[in-house]
């Protein structure tokens, strides 16, 4: 493999190993054959071929943070992406152009320089091809779509070696499977995108004392059924960190954030703050004008690595039973790290049609993510058992899922089909038989080929 790449390959023994086999995922200790990062897209294709011939399992890992740890295997060749990230802006056609390993942070950060932006994960450290090929949510979803529904064409190395681009003109049906379909189909060694003005914005949080829960919760929804898709929101239920502003009463206790965002005038972010009022003051208060960039940073500081399993699903009109189940788990969370999000959807997510790209849930109204956390020496903290108690406390009140980027890698086969609809899942079935029959990229939610 060594003499076949130009770039690094690192195998048991070599220095570093230990290093580039770990994932984001501290749960997820495997040890791969070995670790390739090759430089180009030849180089890429040299990988992909090397494996097949030798029956070789392949795992492709671009920002390496998927729960369910995809991005490495026990005894596999990982495809590392990580050198090929680079970024490229066109500000005139409003394009912008990356490899397959680029993250988020120097995404937005290349973009935002010229007032344009994607949506995209608020993580900087997490990759754009990861988020591309499972949909993609983020503070933009409402106003752009997903992260997908910017795609305008992609490079990718197919199992048998080839490399072609998929575009809606060339490679239609796996330009279709592209966009929500998971890895399924190949590694993605270029992306295009189109890109959206971003300009004026305010944003920030609202935290509240869980005991506020179900008002804050009621007025969310009361204020998501008449959002301009201006307009993002998302509530977090969640432990308060110990920092520095949050009052003193509120550390360590259980909470309630409302993250929100306005693209467009002070004053509509205003009047979204005055349907809080009768949830009484909040505990802290950050709302003011950001650059989109700020507003892609997490709000709260975390490990860069964490024991991490969840659940997640897509919800209808949130009711009082739903929100009962919601703070019923919020008082219960199994460590400080744990949270539950809620994010509303709809908006320019809801105005593509169901059969348009390879994403399932465009008539859902909210995403919602239960992530059991942990730091990595708290090994006694139960997170497979505390979220399969999650998964069943919500799931009577769920239309679907789960989310392909947010799978956790314990979910039955019949769970994990459940992110597609019967009708996609068959065309998904279709494109894989096409493009990898003999199921050589099978560390995702997988595609069977009949």
């Amino acid at each position: 493999m060594r003499r076949g790449v130009d770039g690094a390959v690192i195998a048991p023994g070599d220095l570093g190993y230990d290093e580039v086999r770990r994932v984001w995922n501290a749960e997820v200790d495997r040890r791969p054959l070995f670790v390739a990062r090759p430089n180009t897209a030849v180089d890429v294709r040299s990988v992909v071929e090397f494996s097949a011939r030798r029956g070789i399992p392949l795992a492709v890992r671009g920002g390496g943070h998927s729960h369910a740890g995809f991005g490495t295997a026990d005894g596999a060749a990982v495809l590392d992406l990580r050198s090929l990230g680079g970024v490229r802006v066109d500000p005139v056609k409003r394009e912008l152009v990356t490899g397959g390993g680029a993250l988020w942070g120097p995404v937005d950060a290349a973009t935002q320089l010229h007032h344009l932006g994607v949506t995209g994960a608020d993580a900087p450290q997490v990759g754009v091809g990861g988020v591309l090929l499972g949909g993609g949510f983020g503070w933009l979803h409402r106003l752009t779509g997903l992260t997908c529904d910017s795609l305008l064409e992609a490079d990718v190395v197919t199992a048998n070696g080839d490399l072609v681009t998929a575009s809606p003109e060339r490679e239609p049906a796996l330009f279709w499977a592209l966009r929500g379909g998971g890895g399924n189909f190949g590694v993605v060694t270029r992306m295009g995108f189109r890109l959206h003005p971003v300009r004026e914005l305010v944003g920030g949080t609202l935290l509240y004392p869980l005991g506020r829960g179900r008002s804050v919760l009621m007025r969310y929804q009361e204020l998501c059924d008449s959002a301009p898709d201006e307009l993002a929101l998302r509530v977090t239920l969640m432990t308060a960190p110990k920092a520095g502003h949050i009052p003193a009463e509120l550390r360590g206790k259980p909470a309630i954030s409302v993250g929100m965002a306005a693209f467009g005038p002070p004053g509509k972010l205003e009047t979204v703050k005055r349907g809080f009022r009768p949830c009484g003051p909040a505990a802290v208060d950050t709302v003011r004008p950001l650059t989109y960039a700020q507003l892609q940073q997490p709000v709260y500081g975390k490990p860069d690595r964490l024991r991490a399993d969840g659940h997640s699903s897509f919800f209808a009109r949130l009711d009082e039973q739903t929100i009962d189940a919601f703070l019923d788990l919020a008082e219960r969370f199994p460590s400080p790290q744990t949270m539950l999000q809620v994010q509303h959807l709809g908006g320019a997510i809801s105005r593509l049609g169901a059969a348009d790209t390879a994403f399932s849930f465009r008539h859902a109204t909210h995403l919602v993510a239960c992530n059991v956390l942990a730091v990595r020496d708290a090994t006694s903290v139960p997170l497979r058992s505390w979220t399969m108690t999650a998964a069943k406390a919500i799931r009577r009140h769920e239309l679907g899922g789960p989310y392909v980027n947010f799978v956790n890698g314990g979910e039955p086969a019949k769970e994990l089909h459940a992110a597609y609809s019967p009708v996609t899942y068959r065309r998904l079935a279709q494109v894989k038989a096409e493009y990898d029959p003999d199921n050589l990229f099978r560390f995702n939610v997988n595609i069977g080929t009949t």
